[in-house]
């Protein structure tokens, strides 16, 4: 780990030589505990309740990624040469530098502050450091971070726990607890029936599943249910806790019908941070405090979406801090005694544009929103909570206990541009704010003329996978490769981040080839993407590009079987040996890639996208037989590099093909409610 980082007469400088050059009078550094990078103090000369501060020019990069909020919800990602080009909002970023090294630069949480990064002229960045509340000021902020190493992947988790331990407002992603929902397979109303979701739509969605054969555990009742009223500002708030008229009963009935009819096991419903979008009615609801507060959001966000003031109406109805914890308890524990499993609560970085006149600033509002928002998930439904719209940074960096956040904005089933995007973006975020919480990629549908493209996606993210398919839209056999019989998914062990050569470019223009990859217990997966889209030509040619093991970070081993989904070939390469792909515009393949050990590589269900997700267990028992365990049947596939004489599934003899040309083992495992075990015998 490069980490010489030292202040020496207004420049920072990495191993001797320039990083970031000429900063302003005001900055100071402060030594890093963990010894991994430093952090940058910067002082102004009088108080106030937003500061831009010079962080000097960006010295001897070659290229940058980096994400940064185009709205208070979202973020986005880009890649660029020169530090004139960050742009504003950033709240990440990664810099490769032309010895190979790289930079990572993160803004921070001090205090009421919070901070973000963008270009200045050529080649300056600037660090912005703003509390959202013009009463809350103040001088000086550790805003920001920095550190560098040869590897972005370890650089990555080790800088994350050097900033978690300076703010101690949150914890990493490993430290926090998965809900239970993540591993069932999903369907969310939303583009379903959009805000025309009723009992009834429930009803014939499900069916619908049930009629396919493969069929939802965790639902998710999306915007539509919620009993709210138009004020005469313009926006819709809520009135009451209960369900609106098109759910007769409340929501209980239809939460039983869900559960008794369908098998359904979690049911989350959806709701605004704020209540909904325009707030809480204070006099439907009274005795929580609410004040109506115009939306003012900030010069960056502004600068992106000038009119974001104006969305869902400029007032909204805000639950007074000091009461929202009762609030939260109170609507969750109603919904609780419903039936209902967990929240989706959206809209929550919309709360620093109602910061002002509260007195603790948007980074205080955000924390006493969040704990009560966590403390109420725990206690009414055991933490099954999703964040949604919440890609700022002082969510994310204050989730004490939350991890499930969505980290793209929706899929857009009628904006071809967006598919390629949806996934650069999410891998993007997924890199460094993955170190965090736990991404969530949103829903897609399964019978859209995308929806192989980003079923693949999912299958690598590490993320829930939940659909939003309309009633009779579906397409099974593709449900099936990423569904086992039991309605959980093969989910992949971390978040799915970019590999190595895709890092730094933005897959979206540029001819290169997105990559994710991902880990399993026993194996690697990596997606190959073509990312790019036609706008002003119908099509863009295809992308070459090359797999090799090595693309999966931290899979060890010198020899791996390589299994192609799409194509359905199996190879073994080196560690470091390509294998060229070509894809045509917003096509994909996914690759399985299995160590060979004892001249055994298990590919697993080859007919799941994540094929090598469906191994628990690959090695030699206690009698020196190798052995598989298998989450599920189906067709399992593996290299081996002798034909074996003799292979028992659950102990009984069963036989199976083997291509002495490729050196594949082919077995149809039968479907059951047990974990299949496979054996396979050499000798005697």
């Amino acid at each position: 780990m490069h980490n010489d980082l030292k202040l020496e007469n207004h420049d920072l400088r990495l191993n001797g030589g320039p990083l970031l050059s000429g900063l302003g009078d005001g900055t100071s550094v402060v030594a890093d505990p963990d010894g991994i990078g430093v952090f940058l103090r910067f002082a102004a000369e009088t108080p106030a309740a937003r500061h831009v501060f010079p962080a000097g020019s960006l010295d001897g990069i070659g290229r940058f990624t980096c994400c940064h909020r185009y709205e208070p919800f979202w973020m986005t990602a880009k890649a660029g040469t020169r530090g004139g080009d960050v742009p504003p909002e950033t709240q990440y970023l990664l810099a490769e530098r032309e010895d190979g090294v790289c930079v990572l630069f993160v803004p921070l949480l001090d205090g009421a502050f919070r901070a973000s990064l963008q270009g200045s002229g050529e080649t300056g960045l600037e660090l912005v450091a703003e509390t959202g509340d013009p009463a809350v000021v103040g001088k000086e902020v550790v805003g920001l971070f920095v550190a560098a190493g040869p590897d972005p992947y370890a650089l990555m988790e080790r800088g994350a726990r050097s900033v978690m331990h300076r703010l101690g407002t949150g914890r990493l992603r490993r430290e926090k607890p998965l809900p239970h929902f993540v591993d069932l397979f999903g369907w969310c109303t939303w583009d379903a029936f959009y805000q025309e979701v009723s009992q009834d739509k429930v009803r014939t969605g499900l069916e619908s599943f049930a009629e396919g054969g493969v069929t939802p555990k965790l639902l998710i009742l999306d915007d539509g249910w919620q009993s709210v009223a138009q004020q005469a500002s313009g926006e819709k708030r809520l009135t009451a806790f209960a369900a609106n008229e098109k759910f007769r009963g409340d929501l209980a009935p239809t939460v039983a019908m869900s559960k008794n009819e369908f098998g359904i096991e979690a049911f989350l419903v959806w709701h605004a941070f704020q209540g909904y979008w325009g707030g809480v009615d204070g006099d439907a609801l009274p005795g929580y405090g609410v004040r109506p507060i115009a939306r003012d959001a900030s010069p960056g966000i502004r600068h992106h979406r000038p009119d974001v003031d104006k969305w869902w109406g400029p007032v909204i109805g805000v639950v007074a801090p000091e009461h929202v914890y009762r609030f939260y308890q109170d609507y969750h524990r109603h919904l609780r005694q419903q039936g209902v499993d967990g929240v989706k609560v959206d809209n929550q970085a919309a709360l620093e544009t109602t910061a002002a006149g509260f007195g603790l600033g948007r980074v205080g509002l955000m924390r006493a929103y969040h704990e009560a928002l966590e403390g109420s998930a725990q206690t009414q439904f055991r933490g099954a909570l999703i964040n949604c719209m919440s890609c700022a940074n002082e969510m994310l960096y204050s989730a004490l206990n939350s991890t499930v956040t969505r980290t793209s904005t929706d899929f857009w089933p009628k904006k071809p541009e967006t598919h390629g995007l949806h996934l650069y973006v999410n891998a993007q975020v997924s890199a460094w704010f993955g170190e965090f919480v736990h991404p969530d990629w949103d829903m897609f549908q399964s019978g859209h003329e995308m929806g192989a493209y980003h079923a693949a996606g999912r299958a690598v993210s590490g993320a829930p996978v939940y659909v939003s398919d309309k009633p009779g839209a579906h397409d099974f056999d593709l449900l099936r490769k990423l569904v086992l019989p039991d309605g959980t998914v093969l989910r992949c062990a971390d978040p799915g981040r970019p590999t190595r050569d895709c890092l730094f470019h933005d897959v979206t223009r540029e001819p290169v080839l997105l990559k994710i990859f991902n880990r399993n217990e026993a194996s690697g997966v990596v997606g190959v993407f073509n990312a790019r889209y036609g706008v002003e030509v119908a099509e863009t040619p295809p992308v070459t590009g090359a797999l090799r093991p090595a693309d999966v970070e931290g899979l060890e081993g010198e020899q791996f079987a390589v299994y192609a989904h799409h194509a359905r070939t199996l190879r073994v390469q080196g560690r470091d040996e390509a294998q060229e792909v070509t894809l045509p515009q917003l096509a994909c393949e996914v690759f399985t890639v299995a160590p060979v050990e004892d001249g055994v590589a298990p590919i697993g269900l080859a007919d799941r996208f994540n094929s090598g997700g469906a191994v628990v267990f690959a090695g030699r028992d206690e009698h020196g037989v190798y052995e598989v365990i298998l989450q599920a049947g189906g067709r399992f596939l593996a290299w081996c590099e002798r034909r074996p004489v003799r292979l028992t599934v659950d102990g009984e003899d069963t036989p199976f093909a083997y291509d002495e040309a490729t050196r594949a083992l082919e077995v149809a495992v039968p479907d059951d409610d047990t974990l299949p075990v496979l054996r396979l015998y050499w000798g005697a």
